[in-house]
């Protein structure tokens, strides 16, 4: 039986690399997946325009500060800045000051806007949302569009939990069925051990009525010879 029901539709994630592209992360974000940070190093107010949905603002002369009092240092990172050179820079200073788990976002803002990734801030606001910004099936058909070619396939991840799903409910279901037949069969024979039981203290009873009938009877005979 197949203890863990979801293990067949979302994909183990590989561990993180030192750059990442916007592909990785979107893929990390349309799945759900947990224990990782997106930080923004660039200025506040240029956060402020626009940004990766769910990033937080760590401007580059706060970064290390601001990490250290806030993150667990295992915990996976994605940072980027306004430019290649200012990602690189702030993902040295992470892993210099003890980080051990820190990616830096190729192509920054930019490149996840390319591939459609959710951002968020006054000016993104004002871009009308996209089909799949409220639609689960279009978005994992534009994550499937958007995966590199020979990635893993949303679709068969899909369909081989499901089908995981359905063994696990039609086994439970088996031996549900199994439990019920075996006690039925253990009810049935326990009332006729208990029919056959009662049968026979009749049976006894009555013959012991019997056999004390005849005894009085004979001692009757017997008191009426001898007077």
């Amino acid at each position: 039986m197949v203890n863990n029901l979801v293990g067949g539709i979302i994909p183990p994630q590989p561990p993180i690399e030192a750059q990442s592209d916007a592909h990785t992360l979107k893929s990390r974000l349309e799945w759900g997946e947990p224990a990782f940070t997106i930080l923004d190093v660039r200025d506040r107010n240029t956060f402020n325009e626009g940004h990766i949905m769910g990033a937080m603002p760590t401007p580059i002369d706060e970064l290390v500060q601001r990490a250290v009092a806030s993150l667990d240092k295992s915990r996976d990172i994605y940072v980027y800045g306004a430019n290649e050179e200012e990602s690189a820079q702030a993902a040295q200073q992470l892993r210099s000051n003890g980080f051990e788990h820190v990616s830096q976002l190729k192509g920054g803002l930019a490149a996840w806007k390319a591939i459609g990734g959710p951002t968020e801030g006054i000016v993104e606001s004002k871009t009308p949302p996209g089909a799949d910004d409220y639609n689960v099936v279009d978005r994992l058909k534009t994550h499937q569009e958007n995966l590199p070619k020979g990635g893993p396939s949303a679709t068969e991840a899909i369909k081989k939990g499901a089908s995981n799903l359905k063994e696990s409910i039609q086994e439970g279901a088996s031996n549900l069925k199994e439990g019920i037949q075996e006690g039925a069969s253990n009810v049935k024979e326990g009332i006729q051990e208990g029919a056959s039981n009662v049968k026979e203290g009749i049976q006894e009873g009555a013959s012991n009525v019997k056999e004390g009938i005849s005894e009085s009877n004979k001692g009757t005979n017997d008191s009426n010879i001898g007077s």
